[in-house]
């Protein structure tokens, strides 16, 4: 049986969240480790390294990430104000979109790339792609176009992830092989249509962003609503974790918020012991 983990963003909150979700699930007797694709966007692609590396979450990694970098100066709030606006008002997402959010990104002030990439991807401590089957996504800042990173397309692992986790006008896009990228989210929050050529058995989605914790939440899930419906229409069974009301209590109102992390995470681990009993069969089966 194939088994794909699909792993959404959430900034920090979703990390937190992400990493209790899965502990719980472990002790609970589902271990996520065991997924023959891992697929990563934003906050996601951090968990699912460790993941997909076979670490064990309840450990600190080696390399703690330092506090969220500020440029000098502070965040460039007109561009960020007008990226989320765009963001939060879409329909759907398409290129043309996603370039006019590149393109504000782009020109957003933020700290140098290699400041980011020490924080995010170097933060997880993993040197390398895993050997199991690892996928980031990310979006082209000029053209709008989407790109799954793995180990085969030779992107360096670090910078995949840092690309993956940079959200337009808070972080720099990341270059890589001559193309800038920024956050996988613009496109998706989860991108679990990724999963689709692996062809997977059973499918667990675990997804941060919601209509209730981001102003672009409702968009966030109308993608994922897509996404599932096309892995059940090729046969996968699909479980799908949103955050419920104790998570969204612990969550509070800032996705980007470092003094709920251990809020968020506690909640996480309630909720993936809860949620083992409920989904071993579709794992495990």
């Amino acid at each position: 049986m194939k088994r794909a983990l699909i792993l959404g963003g959430g900034g920090v909150i979703g990390v937190a969240w992400e990493t209790g979700l899965t502990t719980g699930l472990l002790q609970g007797g589902i271990d996520l480790r065991d997924a023959d694709l891992v697929v990563g966007t934003s906050a996601g692609s951090l968990v699912g390294t460790r993941l997909a590396a076979g670490h064990d979450l309840s450990q600190p990694v080696k390399q703690s990430p330092a506090a969220v970098p500020i440029p000098e100066g502070g965040i460039d709030l007109p561009k960020v104000t007008e990226i989320f606006r765009l963001w939060s008002q879409a329909s759907r997402m398409d290129e043309t979109l996603c370039a006019r959010i590149g393109q504000l990104a782009s020109e957003a002030r933020t700290v140098d790339q290699a400041a980011w990439i020490a924080n995010t991807g170097r933060s997880v401590g993993v040197d390398d792609w895993p050997e199991k089957g690892m996928r980031i996504t990310a979006v082209d800042v000029h053209s709008g176009g989407f790109e799954v990173h793995c180990r085969e397309s030779g992107a360096p692992l670090h910078h995949a992830i840092a690309a993956s986790c940079a959200v337009p006008g808070m972080f720099p896009p990341i270059t890589l092989d001559g193309r800038d990228y920024m956050d996988g989210g613009v496109r998706s929050a989860t991108s679990a249509d990724v999963a689709l050529d692996h062809e997977p058995d059973v499918a667990i989605v675990i997804a941060p962003i919601c209509a209730a914790t981001a102003s672009f939440g409702a968009l966030a899930e109308r993608c994922l609503d897509d996404e599932v419906a096309q892995l059940r229409a090729a046969g996968t069974r699909v479980c799908c974790i949103l955050p419920d009301g104790t998570d969204l209590e612990a969550f509070g109102p800032n996705l980007m918020d470092a003094g709920q992390a251990v809020a968020a995470q506690r909640a996480g681990h309630a909720r993936g012991l809860a949620l083992a009993q409920d989904e071993a069969g579709l794992w495990l089966d």
